[in-house]
């Protein structure tokens, strides 16, 4: 903070005050943005353990559809007869991560987006009951996808679920 006004005090006898004054706010802003940047990097030295965990009810009506979008993510889907959504969620370094989760006439959403530079190291472990009649969609990037006694068929398009093979013939 002395230097800055060390430096603030010469540009004032040199420049005059408006332009004092501008040179301030960018020096101030540069200042800042470096703090923010070294407050994010002594957060990426935080341990594994600094984990959150998430719980949320939604009561439905089936059928419905639910969406789970996420990185990064292991998502575990259990099947109940009760017309609820459980969302539970386990977030590793959980200060790198944004999670939502919404409810409409058409279904429940739920999202797990990383933050930019300190979420690199985040991860989420989902376990989401849903009642039978559900339809499900997830868009992973990327992301593991666990099944819980099923009992029934399931058809996944693969060519959208892997990329293509890009090997020569």
């Amino acid at each position: 903070m002395d230097k800055l006004m060390g430096r603030l005090s010469r540009l004032a006898f040199r420049l005059g005050r408006r332009t004092v004054l501008d040179k301030a706010l960018n020096m101030g802003s540069k200042m800042a943005v470096d703090s923010a940047l070294g407050s994010a990097a002594a957060n990426l030295s935080l341990p594994l353990s600094a984990q959150r965990t998430h719980l949320q009810v939604f009561n439905v009506k089936p059928p419905l559809t639910v969406y789970i979008r996420g990185s990064h993510c292991r998502v575990t889907i259990r099947r109940d007869t009760a017309p609820k959504v459980i969302l539970e969620a386990n977030m590793q370094r959980a200060f790198g991560l944004e999670l939502a989760a919404e409810q409409d006439d058409a279904g429940v959403y739920i999202v797990a987006r990383r933050k930019p530079i300190r979420g690199q190291l985040s991860y989420t472990d989902f376990t989401v009951t849903v009642p039978g009649e559900s339809h499900l969609v997830f868009n992973l990037t990327p992301g593991d996808i666990i099944f819980e006694a099923v009992d029934g068929l399931i058809e996944l398009p693969a060519k959208q679920i892997f990329e293509p093979d890009h090997s020569p013939d």
